[in-house]
């Protein structure tokens, strides 16, 4: 059975790397993902049905996208890992703002589930 290879499109890990905080609780990450798509590929070729990966975004989630240059200067590759919004600032030395946020991506939108700090980060004035 061929596993789907989402390397460089989902985080190996969701935790924090500076932290430890799980920034995305309720999600999976590249490897379990890649599992649970193997198993519901099957499960939809046994039943006839389309298998489905349930995963749940919610108000304690921190999973949101910067710009490269913002990115960058936390010290982080692409795809390097996550940061919780208190690492990234830390990082940087300053609190983050919305134009720090690109916005037009969807976990950048303002009905996007975010916790409250991220939220206020983000907002538009």
């Amino acid at each position: 059975m061929m596993t789907r290879d989402l390397r460089g499109l989902s985080p190996e890990s969701w935790f924090c790397v500076d932290c430890g905080i799980n920034t995305a609780p309720g999600l999976l990450n590249r490897a379990d993902m890649e599992k649970a798509l193997t198993t519901a590929t099957a499960i939809g070729k046994l039943t006839g049905k389309k298998g489905d990966v349930e995963q749940r975004i919610t108000h304690d989630s921190e999973i949101y996208t910067v710009r490269d240059t913002v990115w960058k200067a936390a010290g982080m590759e692409p795809m390097g890992g996550c940061l919780c919004i208190g690492c990234l600032e830390k990082r940087l030395g300053r609190r983050l703002k919305p134009r720090d946020f690109p916005p037009r991506h969807p976990f950048n939108a303002p009905n996007f589930p975010a916790t409250s700090r991220l939220r206020e980060r983000r907002e538009r004035q």
